[in-house]
Order: structure tokens, then C-alpha cells, then sequence
């Protein structure tokens, strides 16, 4: 697209065009600089804070939502008692008009509270904007864990989808935590996919998978998704500023290192400790160094002697290892 620039060369004078179209992509290149350069010193700031950014999706990540006039006949029974239990709020959205049923995950509190202390917090939804207020508005009352940081669909530059360039923080420093993946096409190395939580029966529910309502029961406060959510971002916060903070490493390789952004949350077991976070390719080298600087020069020897290997043929009768090569 060309960049139209109207000039009126005298007060009475015919204004004069200019198709700029080389402008135009120096421009875009300018301001694409721009834009990661206010994103990396987001995130220096934060590291300068120990802490890293975390992306908090909404709907069946922290809550379940669901109208009124979806609600069975049980759930609107459960809805008249709800003023006894604060995980359950009855609103309406002044937008539409329409009112709602809201109850929040177990452990939600808790897991805000504790996160805080280690990520800057966001919350990205496909919501609007104005259900994303009220939401965050029952989540968090008083702004100490989102302050202005939510983002919703109509800051999404693609529909349907959801995309790490409306944070400002640079990608190699950010978590999201989502129960969908397919949102997150672009930025799926950065995800780590929680269970969803789904308490209310679903629109078009066909009797073949019972609801958690419809159980009965809910999610456990201890050992329940968030629970251990919130256990794997507190070890990789550790890892990242022990370890991959000093070979300058962004945080998704982290993540890919230890395939956590393909694990399922509800599959991690009590005591998972994914490696201790750290890459197999570096384990022994940290095992050796007990100061950054020998950590960073060992890991530099390793690469060194990583490419001379793949330039030579490795010896006969020898086997590859990680790079390296061990006589059988």
C-alpha cells in the first residue's frame, strides 16, 4: 500500500500528490524496530524485576461463563443460592443487556496471588472488551494483579485468533497460559495448554459427558489443574533465571527443550519436575559449573567442539551422543 502525501505548495495553490511507496516500506521497517525495541525493553525491565510475563486466558482457563437463558433448570436452582459462595457471580453486561453466570476455577486466588509475585500479568481473551472488564473486575477488584493489562478481541490484529504482538514484552521472555491451542497459531512455542474447565453443561450438551455441576463436584483446590500450573511456572521462572538467563536463551526454547508447551496439565503428576527445567543438551555442563562464567565458557567449549565434530567424519566403532562421540 502506497503512503499519499498531499502537499499545497502556496496558500492558493492546487494540492499536489505523491505516491511514496518506498517510504511506505521504509517506514513499516522503522516502525517494526520500533515495536521490538519497546518490547525488549519491556522485558529487560522485568528481568531487571526477576520476573517474566504471563498471558492468562479467561473462559475455561480461570472461569466458566454461561447466559442465563442456557442455564438447565438445576443450574438455575444452584444460581439462587450462589449469594453464599463468592466463586459464583450473577451480572449483566450493560452492552447487551444480557446476564450471566459466572463461576470461577478453584484455586484462582491463590494462583493470582503467588504468580504475581514472579510474572507480570495479562489477560487475553476473545471476549469484548467489556466482558473482559467485568470479568477482571471479579478476578481482581482492586487492579493489583492486571492493572490496565487486558487485551481482547478487538486488540487481536487477526480474527480468530490470538497473537503475542499486542504485548508489549517481548516474545522471548513471555508464558501463556490457555486451554485452547488453535488461537495460538503464531506463538504455540510460548503455550502451555491447561485442562478446561467446564462446571456448567454446554450449550449443546448431549448427555454423552456429564458436566462437573452435573457430577456433583468440582476441581481440588491442591492438586487440581491450576495447582499444578502454577508448580511448572514457578520451576520454570527458577530454571530460566538460574540457568537460561545466562546463556541469553529465549524462554520458549525452555519450553521446547522440555516439551512442556505440548504437555496437558492434567497429565503432569505430583513431584514432575520435567528435567529440573533443564535442557538435556546443557545438563551435565551445568552439573559441572558451579559459577555462571564457567557455566557460559563450558557451554561455548561445547559448541565449539559440537562443530568440529560435524566437520570431520567421527571415528570407526564410534557412537554419536548429543554431539559428542563415545568408543562402545
Amino acid at each position: 500500500m502506497a503512503l499519499t502525501i498531499q502537499h499545497r505548495p502556496t496558500m492558493g495553490g492546487r494540492p499536489v500528490t505523491i505516491q511514496c511507496e518506498e517510504y511506505a516500506r521504509e517506514l513499516k521497517l522503522v516502525y517494526a524496530k520500533i515495536q521490538t525495541l519497546i518490547e525488549l525493553n519491556g522485558f529487560q525491565i522485568l528481568r531487571n524485576q526477576k520476573k517474566l510475563c504471563l498471558v492468562l486466558d479467561l473462559d475455561h482457563t480461570l472461569l466458566h461463563t454461561k447466559r442465563f437463558s442456557k442455564l438447565s433448570p438445576r443450574e438455575l436452582i444452584r444460581e439462587q443460592i450462589s449469594w453464599k459462595n463468592d466463586d459464583f457471580f450473577t451480572w449483566t453486561l450493560n452492552a447487551s443487556g444480557v446476564k450471566y453466570l459466572t463461576k470461577i476455577r478453584p484455586f484462582v486466588r491463590k494462583f493470582l496471588q503467588e504468580a504475581s509475585k514472579l510474572f507480570e500479568l495479562y489477560v487475553y481473551t476473545h471476549g469484548t472488551r467489556d466482558y473482559a472488564r467485568a470479568i477482571v473486575g471479579f478476578l481482581d477488584p482492586y487492579g493489583v494483579y492486571f492493572g490496565s493489562r487486558v487485551i481482547s478481541r478487538e486488540d487481536s490484529p487477526t480474527k480468530g485468533l490470538k497473537d503475542l504482538v499486542v504485548v508489549p514484552v517481548h516474545k522471548s521472555g513471555v508464558i501463556i497460559l490457555d486451554d485452547t491451542e488453535k488461537v495460538w497459531a503464531r506463538d504455540r512455542s510460548n503455550l502451555v495448554v491447561i485442562k478446561p474447565y467446564n462446571y456448567f453443561a454446554p450449550d449443546d450438551h448431549n448427555g454423552c459427558t456429564r458436566s462437573l455441576f452435573e457430577e456433583g463436584m468440582d476441581e481440588s483446590e491442591s492438586a487440581g489443574p491450576l495447582s499444578r500450573a502454577l508448580g511448572l511456572l514457578e520451576q520454570v521462572h527458577k530454571s530460566f533465571f538460574e540457568c537460561h538467563n545466562i546463556f541469553q536463551e529465549p524462554l520458549r526454547i525452555l519450553l521446547d527443550n522440555n516439551g512442556i508447551h505440548r504437555e496437558k496439565l492434567q497429565g503432569i503428576k505430583d513431584g514432575y519436575s520435567l528435567c529440573d527445567l533443564r535442557s538435556r543438551k546443557r545438563k551435565s555442563v551445568n552439573d559441572r559449573c558451579p559459577s555462571a562464567k564457567r557455566q557460559r565458557c563450558y557451554w561455548l567449549i561445547a559448541i565449539t567442539i559440537s562443530l568440529f565434530w560435524v566437520a570431520i567424519d567421527p571415528p570407526s566403532g564410534s557412537t554419536e551422543i548429543g554431539g559428542s562421540f563415545q568408543s562402545p
